[in-house]
């Protein structure tokens, strides 16, 4: 008798299909008659058995076909999208992009990005996150990104900030606290935070994070007017009354900074009562960031003309005369050092062979793998091109993150 097991993978019979589960929100599909190639098949929840069948003949087959749909055919459920799963097998680099893995801007904060998607779509999302017509979502698997991130901070010479902050909502990240409990275990590590919109929050996690060493959780909260904060966040109904509860839950257990951006035309007036809230907090940290709304290529644009930096700064001023409130952090506030970059493999206007690893998450988009960097090329769509080599010139390299074009 041999058994199939795959690590994180659930398996489920589904009529003429194996439906393969990669944690709660990830998964994809095999057809039957393949498997039942191999023999009587019988499916448990984390193991499939083969009586009569050897070994090394179910873990070849079984390999292969998992492995084709993990890197093929895997989809995200929150909308049904493509995904891609990166781990370290997958000759993925994890330092090129700013869309997943780990980005590096200068400074002992280390950026890291696990996952992609979002449960909110935020009218005045920087990278149009949640409902969308990018063609696939990513998950990078979390030994594999603790590593890469272990190695990036030791380039440091100050402790490190890691900001867990991808393009989505980290809390649909399923291995969040061992990811935090990796990065707290790190020498260099000084501070691990969170940016969220604290949907998903419960105390269940809270308690789980701080356990695992988190230090702040960033916190978006657009509005405290809920019908206003459903339309800012684009969603039916925003979770207020819950994200008070975990607030008020947290505050003694991590430290808290209230993120909210300052849309135009839409919730200054809520700026005062998120700044009245952010004094019930108590901190090492500043406990309010209020954010300017800008306007970014690929975001979204919900006003046709952004707040100038000066008037921006001309509000908060006021906001801080009738609060009483310091609203004007500095870096020294938060930790933060000016540090060398990593160094840069190739430079704009280079010449680089690459090979295609995976689609990119806009169309006309794929990204490509060279000394142990990512790389975005742009104008190529075909997933038929993954595992092929090409020569890019580089367009873009800033903070190690690389655009190209075919040449």
């Amino acid at each position: 008798m041999a058994s199939f097991t795959y690590k994180d993978l659930a398996f489920a019979r589904d009529g003429e299909l194996l439906r393969c589960r990669l944690f709660a929100r990830y998964s994809f599909t095999i057809p039957w008659n393949e498997v039942s190639r191999l023999g009587p098949c019988t499916v448990k929840h984390d193991e499939l058995v083969f009586p009569g069948v050897s070994e090394k003949k179910v873990h070849n087959k079984m390999g292969r076909l998992v492995e084709d749909g993990l890197c093929n055919r895997l989809v995200h459920e929150l909308y049904k999208k493509p995904a891609v799963y990166i781990t370290s097998e997958s000759g993925i680099p994890l330092i090129g992009t700013n869309e997943y893995g780990i980005v590096d801007r200068g400074s002992n904060i280390i950026e890291v990005k696990p996952v992609t998607g979002c449960n909110f779509n935020c009218i005045y999302c920087s990278v149009d996150e949640g409902k969308n017509n990018k063609t696939a979502d990513y998950l990078v698997e979390e030994e594999y990104l603790a590593s890469v991130a272990a190695e990036v901070a030791k380039t440091k010479q100050h402790p490190v900030e890691f900001n867990i902050g991808p393009q989505g909502e980290p809390l649909l990240y399923p291995r969040l606290v061992a990811l935090v409990r990796d990065l707290r275990a790190l020498p260099q590590t000084g501070v691990i935070s969170i940016n969220t919109n604290g949907s998903l929050l419960s105390t269940k996690l809270i308690d789980e994070l701080a356990a695992a060493g988190l230090t702040r959780i960033n916190l978006s909260i657009p509005a405290l007017d809920p019908e206003l904060a459903a339309k800012l966040a684009g969603v039916k109904v925003f979770p207020l009354a819950h994200l008070l509860r975990m607030l008020d839950y947290g505050k003694d257990k991590l430290s808290f900074l209230l993120a909210p951006v300052l849309v135009p035309g839409h919730n200054e007036q809520e700026m005062a009562s998120i700044v009245k809230l952010s004094r019930t907090i108590t901190s090492e940290f500043p406990t309010i960031g209020i954010q300017n709304y800008l306007s970014y290529p690929k975001g979204r644009k919900p006003v046709k003309k952004p707040l100038s930096w000066e008037r921006f700064f001309s509000f908060i001023k006021e906001l801080e005369r009738t609060t009483g409130t310091n609203l004007t952090a500095t870096k020294e506030d938060f930790r933060i050092h000016e540090e060398k970059e990593l160094p840069k493999p190739f430079k704009k206007g280079q010449v680089v062979e690459a090979v295609i690893v995976m689609p990119g998450r806009y169309a006309r988009e794929m990204v490509a793998a060279a000394h142990n960097r990512a790389i975005t090329v742009q104008m190529l769509n075909d997933r038929r091109a993954i595992g092929k080599r090409l020569r890019v010139r580089i367009v873009r390299d800033k903070h190690n993150i690389f655009k190209g074009v075919p040449c």
